[in-house]
């Protein structure tokens, strides 16, 4: 085998090895940045080798001299361009969960800490479906900087960051530089909230013989609510509706409200990803009005809670429901 072919081939693996999906920073060093001449870098080195030909036919001395510091200058725009993103750090940020349909922004930091200025990096997500436009950006000399990329969720489950692509121009456009990014870094994307919007209520409070949350059944005080068509005016917010704001109603807790039990068996009749969406309304709106609620899935059931951690066990279970 030829050993150039060989060489490339370990290059490659020690690439993988080094920069593997379990990173959660990496550091771009110089077995990992690449650099080539530029579309505008060839014909700058065309012109060079017509200048040199031409000094050479008619021995002008200054044609020399002008030669060659152009080509002085473009070694050194070599050494400025590849130092430009040697020696970045880029580490994991933040990053919410997304619904489906939507974009999950994921937070990157660059860390330039004892470095010189950086200008003119572009980023962008390999493949470049998902961001057409590269973002651009520079970082100031000792500085920690943060940046965003929007990821499009297009199906529930595990979303990675995937591979990323620095790379710069900087600073004459002759060379180009690049170095490709591996981060362990995932988000989980819902269910996409949709479906019917009013909750499975009324059944279940007849069997348990418990007053129905929208009516307010208990004495305490819990928070308000948008105002809905046959909701009581006894629990209407008059004030709140004369001085001009919106319709809200007052949501009492305590021995007479509902517990809600969301079934499986009551959407498995759609198709999942309908039956999930429903299920993902439900609870959203379940959790907005302070309503505690359960899930029973085929195989796991959540007892009666509310709050931001029950709801989001729930909606994880929905994302990745098999």
């Amino acid at each position: 085998m030829n050993p150039l072919i060989q060489r490339l081939r370990k290059r490659i693996v020690s690439l993988r090895r080094t920069q593997s999906p379990t990173h959660r920073s990496v550091v771009l060093d110089r077995k990992h940045i690449y650099i080539v001449p530029t579309r505008q870098g060839l014909l700058f080195a065309f012109i060079l080798l017509i200048m040199l030909v031409g000094s050479i036919n008619y021995n002008n001395s200054m044609g020399y001299l002008f030669t060659f510091l152009l080509a002085s200058m473009t070694m050194v725009s070599i050494l400025h361009t590849h130092r430009n993103l040697l020696g970045l750090r880029i580490e994991t940020g933040k990053v919410a969960p997304a619904f489906v349909g939507t974009s999950a922004s994921f937070q990157l930091w660059l860390d330039n800490c004892g470095q010189p200025a950086r200008y003119t990096l572009l980023w962008h997500r390999h493949p470049q479906h998902d961001s057409p436009k590269p973002i651009t950006m520079s970082i100031p000399a000792h500085q920690r900087v943060s940046f965003t990329i929007e990821v499009s969720a297009r199906q529930r489950g595990y979303l990675p960051l995937g591979q990323l692509i620095v790379y710069t121009r900087f600073p004459l456009g002759l060379f180009r530089a690049w170095a490709y990014v591996h981060l362990n870094f995932t988000t989980l994307v819902y269910p996409a909230p949709l479906g019917q919007e009013d909750l499975p209520l009324g059944q279940r409070s007849e069997e348990l013989g418990e007053g129905n949350p929208d009516e307010g059944g208990g004495e305490d005080f819990i928070g308000y609510r948008t105002y809905q068509v046959g909701d009581s005016p006894r629990h209407v917010d008059w004030k709140a509706v004369a001085r001009g704001q919106d319709w809200l109603i007052k949501q009492f807790g305590g021995m007479g409200t509902a517990t809600v039990w969301f079934r499986w068996q009551a959407v498995e009749h759609l198709n999942v990803e309908i039956a999930l969406s429903q299920l993902c309304l439900w609870i959203l709106r379940a959790d907005k009005a302070g309503i505690q609620y359960g899930l029973i899935l085929p195989d796991c059931t959540f007892e009666p809670s509310n709050g931001e951690q029950h709801q989001a066990r729930c909606l994880k279970a929905l994302a990745l429901f098999k």
